[in-house]
């Protein structure tokens, strides 16, 4: 007789799913890369971290909705974010502005790209899973209009 308890196949198929959510759920986490700074000396720093973090929670409810460049430029930020951290940590403050930004350069490009699939998802729904979410889509929608007329001047 074996050590182990027996194999139940039927309790397996009852946990794949939840592992397979759970992964998921870890997944979305990743490439969202946590949040962006929204508590830097920096104040262009800290209001377009804000937007991001608002475009962040739209794609963590749709995240089929992030296309690869979404999810690149979110990467360099999350790398730029981590960089900077490590220089205030430091406090080498050579490399500090710069470091911000080259921040707040790849926070625009996070809120030009992530922005648009985060419309899009507004688009398909999303706005309707409950009143945050759809605060946020006005936002957003809000900003795309914003962006267009200055284009216009």
């Amino acid at each position: 007789m074996s050590q182990f308890p027996s194999f139940r196949p039927s309790c397996f198929r009852k946990l794949v799913p939840v592992l397979f959510l759970g992964s998921l759920c870890l997944a979305s986490q990743a490439w969202a890369g946590g949040a962006a700074r929204t508590d830097d000396d920096d104040p262009a720093v800290n209001a377009k971290g804000v937007v991001v973090n608002n475009i962040l929670a739209v794609l963590r409810v749709s995240p089929n909705s992030a296309g690869n460049q979404c999810l690149k430029t979110l990467d360099e930020m999350r790398r730029v974010q981590k960089q900077l951290d490590d220089e205030e940590t430091a406090q080498r403050s050579f490399d500090v502005g710069l470091l911000r930004d080259v921040l707040e350069s790849d926070m625009e490009s996070v809120i030009a790209s992530c922005g648009r699939d985060a419309r899009t998802a507004c688009g398909g729904g999303v706005a309707g899973q409950n009143a945050r979410l759809g605060k946020i889509c006005n936002q957003l929608s809000e900003l795309d209009s914003e962006d267009q007329g200055d284009d216009l001047q």
